[in-house]
C-alpha cells in the first residue's frame, strides 16, 4: 500500500525509487546527485553540509568527493548528505547514530531527525539508543520476525531500558 493504493508488480520499480538506505555496513558513493541523477539542489546540499558538520571535512571536484578517507561516523554523514540530495521520500537508517560521537548522536536525534521530518521525509531509524526513543513518532519492535508497535507502558519501559524488553 502506498497512500492507500495497493501496489502491483508493475509499480515496484517506481516504489523502490522512493527509498534511500544507509545500512550498518555500506558502500559509500562519492558523487552528489539530485533526483533522477540530475544536479543536486545546491542550497540544500550547502545547508546539510553545515548541519552534518562536514563542510570543512569534505573536498569536492565538481560533484565528486575527492577525499573519501573519513572516519566511519563521517562516512555515514556523507551517506546521509547523499541521501538528502537525492530527495527520496523514505530514508532507512540502520544504526546510523551508532558510529557518531555522543555530541553528534544527540544532534542527530534532537535536530536532524526533526529537520528530515520537516522536509516531508519518512524516516525508519533502526536503533538501540533507548535514551532517544522518546523522539520517535512511533516505536516499533522486531521480535522473532514480527514487527509490532510499542505503545503505552510497553513504550515507556522500552524508552527507559530497552534491554529489559529482551526475554
Amino acid at each position: 500500500m502506498l497512500d492507500g493504493v495497493p501496489q502491483i508488480p508493475a509499480d515496484m520499480h517506481d516504489y523502490r525509487r522512493l527509498f534511500s538506505a544507509i545500512f550498518t555496513d555500506f558502500h559509500p558513493f562519492h558523487h552528489l546527485q539530485g533526483p533522477e541523477g540530475e544536479q543536486p539542489d545546491a542550497e540544500l546540499v550547502e545547508r546539510w553540509l553545515n548541519r552534518l558538520n562536514m563542510k570543512d571535512k569534505l573536498q569536492f571536484d565538481g560533484l565528486r568527493v575527492t577525499n573519501p578517507q573519513l572516519s566511519q561516523g563521517q562516512r555515514k554523514r556523507l551517506a546521509l548528505l547523499l541521501a538528502v540530495a537525492e530527495k527520496r521520500d523514505v530514508l532507512l537508517l540502520d544504526e546510523w547514530a551508532a558510529d557518531q560521537d555522543p555530541q553528534f548522536r544527540r544532534i542527530f536525534y534532537r535536530e536532524l531527525l526533526p529537520q528530515l521530518r520537516a522536509l516531508g521525509k519518512t524516516v525508519f531509524a533502526i536503533s538501540h539508543d533507548d535514551h532517544y526513543f522518546e523522539h520517535a513518532d512511533r516505536l516499533l519492535q522486531m521480535r522473532d520476525g514480527h514487527l509490532s508497535e510499542l505503545t503505552g507502558n510497553d513504550r515507556e519501559r522500552a524508552s527507559r531500558d530497552s534491554i529489559s524488553q529482551i526475554d
